[in-house]
């Protein structure tokens, strides 16, 4: 009995940019040397804005500090800082510096409130 190898039933396909020779360590080594161009302000700023958010909907989904539908996040944070679940500092700065922000202020579930 012959040894079948997965190329066998498979179709062997290769990918672009790679030779025999080069994996995927040399690309990567290729890709560090080339230097990207510098971000503009506002790309920072875009960038910066959606890893707050982040921040934010994972204190959200973190049941650690109770439920958050129905409650605006500042109150949340409040109520888990009372009954001492100490909820992190920078998810409250974050809401104190953005007051006008829904989407720093509302919690993640908030536009599914509406549908309810």
């Amino acid at each position: 009995m012959s040894q079948m190898r997965i190329t066998d039933t498979f179709q062997q396909v290769k990918r672009p940019g790679r030779t025999q020779k080069q994996g995927k360590s040399a690309q990567i080594q290729a890709g560090k040397s080339v230097k990207a161009p510098a971000q503009s302000t506002s790309d920072a700023a875009d960038l910066q804005r959606q890893t707050e958010i982040q921040l934010l909907k994972h204190f959200d989904l973190n049941s650690d500090f109770g439920p958050c539908i129905g409650i605006m996040r500042l109150e949340r944070w409040e109520r888990a800082e009372k009954f001492g679940l100490t909820p992190p500092m920078d998810v409250r700065d974050l809401i104190v510096q953005h007051p006008g922000d829904e989407e720093y202020i509302h919690c993640l579930w908030n536009d599914y409130k509406q549908m309810l």
